[in-house]
């Protein structure tokens, strides 16, 4: 999907990507639903979705009229401040809600906030979120149906909204990804794995070439580790449960698979690689990407292929894979297993040549 101009925008088409339509009955777990009946929240919660999602809809069209920084997006985007800034005031939308419900009861079909709790919460979010003017959120919140009147939050078109709007986000925690985008899954009795999820968000072939890369990876002994801010958008994968050594990472960019291999020994496995199909020698013939970290840079790393000097970025060292045909998987599960036999042999430092054929 092609990405829009702000920064604010993308993290709003990533969530809108994201949301997962709820099923018609799910096994949901007993204690999250705070007293609702099972069918009234499926009900209550399909409602809600739709409401979020026209609204993250609307989000990426005006994002002036919701109060968001609008920062361009561009390459370097990532290591700006304001950037991140525009990024993050995407979250506000559900940040608020959140906070009114955990600073709140619920009552039959409302929910009565503890005023002075919500405005100390709303401090603490400023310094992340930058909710500056609650007023612009609360506005358009309206426009969409809910009521915040003295003090008592309502959906008075839907009676069942609110009540799966508590139940959501009463026990759930706003470093859960899903809960921007309203995925059923964190209610459910028992939450499926980051990969069952991450494949979730796939389709096709896509989601055949995730699901066989990770069977390989689960089979060779090679873990998941954390994925800061994206828990559940992408998932990547550790040399072993005591080594930060990332072998590569997935994404769900706007829903469609995004893989990249971790590589920074690929100078000592060049030879195998030369024997391989153009398919995945043309992932080795420019430089991984800067990621503008500094300059001068003191964390490029040097490698040759083909005769020619490249120099990568050693912070993100990350090659992407351009082809997702289950033709090429075995390549890739090859040079994952290079690049592992190489780190733990410290080969790049002593200068020795891999390989496994």
């Amino acid at each position: 999907m092609e990405k829009h101009l702000y920064c604010c925008q993308n993290t709003a088409q990533n969530f809108y990507d994201h949301i997962i339509p709820v099923p018609n009955d799910f096994d949901a777990n007993s204690s999250c639903l705070c007293g609702v009946g099972k069918q009234d929240f499926i009900i209550g919660l399909k409602a809600l979705t739709d409401i979020i999602k026209s609204m993250y809809a609307d989000m990426i069209q005006n994002p002036s009229e919701y109060g968001l920084p609008l920062i361009e997006d561009v390459e370097y985007s990532p290591f700006n401040p304001k950037a991140a800034e525009s990024k993050n005031s995407s979250h506000r939308l559900i940040v608020l809600l959140h906070a009114l419900v955990q600073c709140g009861e619920l009552s039959s079909d409302e929910i009565t906030v503890n005023n002075r709790n919500f405005s100390e919460v709303c401090k603490k979010l400023k310094s992340k979120y930058k909710i500056t003017n609650s007023k612009l959120i609360f506005d358009k919140l309206r426009d969409f149906g809910f009521v915040y009147d003295n003090f008592v939050l309502s959906y008075p078109d839907n009676n069942d909204v609110i009540p799966a709007l508590y139940s959501y986000m009463k026990d759930n925690a706003l470093r859960e990804n899903p809960i921007f985008s309203l995925n059923y899954f964190l209610v459910m009795l028992e939450v499926p794995t980051r990969q069952t999820i991450f494949a979730g968000y796939l389709s096709g072939s896509e989601r055949e070439f995730f699901t066989e890369l990770n069977k390989f990876m689960d089979s060779e002994g090679y873990v998941t580790g954390s994925a800061p801010d994206y828990r559940n958008f992408a998932i990547e994968y550790v040399m072993d449960s005591k080594s930060e050594k990332r072998l590569l990472r997935c994404y769900s960019d706007f829903g469609k698979l995004r893989i990249a291999l971790k590589l920074h020994n690929a100078d000592c496995y060049a030879d195998s690689i030369q024997k391989m199909p153009e398919k995945i020698k043309q992932m080795f013939r420019k430089a991984s990407g800067c990621r503008f970290c500094r300059e001068p840079c003191k964390m490029r790393l040097t490698r040759t292929f083909e005769e020619i000097i490249y120099a990568d970025c050693g912070y993100w060292n990350g090659f992407d894979i351009l082809d997702y045909n289950l033709d090429y998987i075995d390549y890739y599960k090859k040079i994952i297993l290079l690049e592992a036999k190489a780190e733990k042999i410290n080969a790049r430092r002593k200068g020795i040549k891999v390989s496994i054929d």
